[in-house]
């Protein structure tokens, strides 16, 4: 993969296949400690230890069909983090879903680039449109100050009402919102 968004649609549909209703998004930068930092929950059917542990493995996909590739996405995504100086966890309970925690060394020469963030938020609130997204992005800067970004897809389509959030003018809304987001707490790289 050739940067970190590409890592976290991969998660994202792992967990859109897990049949969950919420996704909690958590990415932030923290400068104090030279830290980028990735949090992943969802609410889908969850895992048993023996599928957990084989999640981990590069040889390992529960997709039924043949054709489909091997899953890569995890191993590598913990590969990447563990490789950076990081750390990866991943837990999960049956019934209630899985969490995915990996930590980067922020300035780190391998550390991959984080990629069109934006891009791969709007696409997979659009894209799985019966899921509702939690996304908070934060930046602790230097001088400690934090500057913080949320977006909860579950107050917009309160307020969108019978208005589908894949109706033109919300994607343009969204797009926008993500953008200036993004740009106001500076999470692009530095």
């Amino acid at each position: 993969m050739q940067d970190l968004s590409l890592h976290l649609i991969d998660i994202i549909e792992n967990s859109a296949r897990a049949n969950c209703d919420l996704i909690s998004i958590v990415i932030g930068i923290d400068e104090t400690e030279n830290k980028l930092s990735f949090e992943i929950i969802d609410n889908g059917v969850g895992m048993d230890e023996d599928t957990l542990t084989s999640a981990q493995n590069p040889f390992y996909t529960s997709k039924s069909e043949r054709k489909k590739k091997i899953g890569l996405g995890i191993p590598l995504f913990k590969e990447n983090a563990e490789r950076c100086n990081g750390s990866f966890l991943m837990e999960s309970t049956i019934g209630k879903g899985t969490r995915l925690y990996a930590e980067f060394e922020h300035n780190h020469i391998d550390r991959m680039p984080l990629g069109s963030i934006e891009d791969t938020f709007l696409s997979s609130i659009v894209g799985h449109s019966e899921i509702n997204f939690f996304i908070k992005l934060f930046h602790i800067l230097q001088n400690k100050e934090e500057k913080v970004f949320i977006l909860d897809t579950r107050e917009i389509k309160s307020e969108l009402g019978d208005i589908p959030i894949t109706w033109p003018d919300v994607v343009i809304y969204l797009k926008d919102t993500l953008n200036e987001g993004i740009k106001n707490i500076e999470l692009e790289e530095f």
